[in-house]
């Protein structure tokens, strides 16, 4: 093997640590984690092509906010090209500064519309408005709905994500959820991620996959609309009861059965701190 191709197999080595480890870090550790990366690396820099397309796919697979556009999330359904993405509801396309999360223009563009599907779309969104004023905190949420197809084939996309970001006192979280639905089935995708690293490093991931039978009536969008997102909130409520079944349930369930029922001396411990005492003056 000559010099060039040790290179290349060392740059895809690289560009594979480098994906894995920036796909799953918990959102809003990113950029700290890409520059120590880059130190490790060396010889390169954030704005390498690899660090670039790694923060690009965890922005995406996290349903990044932008920021002071609570209302907008970068998601790559319906995506037109690198760095774009699209706005199908005002027929923009956006470009993104993904390290900053910022909005660096905005394109008018012709998209495919069907107005039956326009106005089950803009239930969808109050809808999930409603649902999202009501269980979430609003200054770090938000919701998108899009769709592909017309009135007599097609398919809705939704997004739910949610952030708790706050790294001067090491912790973040993060709850997204994606789904799609037809005229008769709705699936969906949940995951529910958490980081604590003060004094320690503790982190959650909680994934879970849903599907349920739906009936989507077009010439009812308000009444469709508000089945489907009350669908969507059965099945999160459901999810997050069974989280705290399992909280509640951790020091019984498995707490318990990682350490001893006894010490190897096979007696209890003592916890009376005058008794060792005693036992070390004993020992002197």
């Amino acid at each position: 093997m000559n010099q060039e191709e040790g290179e290349v197999n060392e740059n895809e080595q690289y560009e594979k640590v480098v994906k894995y480890i920036v796909k799953n870090t918990p959102f809003g550790q990113a950029n700290l984690v890409i520059k120590d990366l880059c130190k490790i690396i060396g010889n390169i820099n954030p704005q390498n092509p690899i660090m670039l397309q790694a923060l690009r796919d965890h922005n995406e697979e996290n349903l990044a906010l932008f920021k002071g556009q609570n209302s907008q999330i970068i998601t790559s359904i319906l995506n037109s090209q690198e760095d774009f993405y699209v706005d199908q509801k005002n027929n923009e396309t956006i470009q993104v500064d993904h390290e900053k999360l910022e909005i660096l223009s905005r394109s008018q563009v012709e998209l495919p519309s069907d107005p039956q599907l326009n106005q089950l779309r803009d239930a969808l969104e109050q809808q999930l408005n409603l649902y999202l004023s009501q269980q979430f905190n609003e200054n770090v949420c938000g919701a998108y709905v899009m769709y592909q197809g017309d009135a007599s084939d097609f398919t809705f996309y939704l997004g739910i994500t949610s952030k708790t970001i706050n790294l001067p006192n090491f912790f973040c979280g993060s709850w997204i959820s994606t789904w799609e639905f037809t005229k008769t089935q709705l699936k969906g995708d949940l995951k529910v991620q958490a980081h604590y690293y003060e004094d320690g490093n503790v982190q959650l991931k909680n994934v879970n996959t849903f599907s349920e039978g739906i009936n989507v009536d077009l010439q009812a969008a308000s009444e469709s609309a508000k089945q489907i997102v009350h669908a969507i909130s059965k099945l999160e409520n459901k999810h997050l009861t069974g989280m705290n079944n399992l909280y509640n349930s951790m020091p019984e369930i498995f707490f318990k059965a990682m350490r001893r029922p006894l010490p190897i001396t096979g007696t209890k411990m003592n916890w009376n701190e005058n008794v060792h005492k005693l036992v070390a003056n004993l020992k002197q």
